[in-house]
């Protein structure tokens, strides 16, 4: 059994797919994806991302998610992360009222100028969620 200390949280990312495209951030992203307890869920653009996929995570006993997309007005669908924000304020208020926001879920604008910066969101997370200890189970019914 793996004492408190030792333990990992499990993070899950969901990442648009246009926020972070250049060599170096794929560099970064692939760094990441090498860590045992972090997985990247790329998709298109925020904007077609389901909340519940987030609700599910950590359901099943993910520790902590984070959602990282375009800044306002640099999505390559126009819209997308305009749609995403609205959608992540009602998941926020649903993670809020099963008891379970606080550190759980996290919404970041990032964009391929600034270097280095989905490692370090990924770390601020695990270490958010880290102080927060495992998510209890079954917290949803």
């Amino acid at each position: 059994m793996e004492s408190e200390r030792d333990w990992e949280p499990r993070i899950v990312v969901f990442l648009c797919d246009w926020c972070l495209y250049s060599e170096l951030d794929r560099a970064d992203i692939a760094g990441v994806q090498e860590q045992p307890n972090v997985r990247i869920i790329k998709i298109p653009c925020l904007g077609r991302m389901d909340p519940l996929h987030v609700l599910m995570a950590l359901q099943e006993g993910i520790d902590g998610v984070l959602v990282a997309g375009c800044h306002l007005g640099d999505c390559h669908y126009k819209q997308g992360n305009l749609m995403a924000e609205n959608r992540i304020a009602v998941l926020q208020t649903v993670l809020k009222a099963a008891g379970v926001m606080k550190g759980r879920a996290r919404f970041a604008h990032i964009s391929t100028a600034e270097r280095g910066i989905l490692p370090r969101l990924i770390e601020e997370v695990k270490k958010e969620v880290k102080a927060l200890g495992p998510i209890e189970q079954p917290w949803m019914v």
